[in-house]
């Protein structure tokens, strides 16, 4: 998956309510940029974001590795749940 792919993706996700990849809490997806992705945190209202070198990161690592667990992506940024569960997304509405 490459990087421009994966943000048209995202922008058809814009403005829903998604659960992060582990599935306990929620965020929406407010508004995505050619490079940047902003996320509010359901719980608190808090405003996160990921910026392309970050997103480029979690999209090579997940790549190499196939993980899913937000703890293997600690060393490039503590959003990734809320990038995991995009790429998740993206992964089941690619065709087969």
């Amino acid at each position: 998956m490459d990087f421009n792919s994966f943000i048209t993706f995202c922008k058809g996700l814009e403005g829903l309510t998604l659960p992060t990849i582990g599935g306990k809490a929620h965020f929406v997806l407010s508004s995505v940029e050619h490079d940047r992705l902003h996320y509010i945190v359901e719980s608190t209202g808090k405003i996160r974001h990921s910026t392309r070198p970050w997103i480029e990161a979690v999209l090579d690592h997940h790549k190499k590795t196939k993980s899913f667990r937000p703890k293997d992506y600690q060393d490039i940024t503590f959003n990734a749940s809320y990038t995991l569960a995009l790429i998740k997304l993206y992964l089941e509405h690619q065709p087969k």
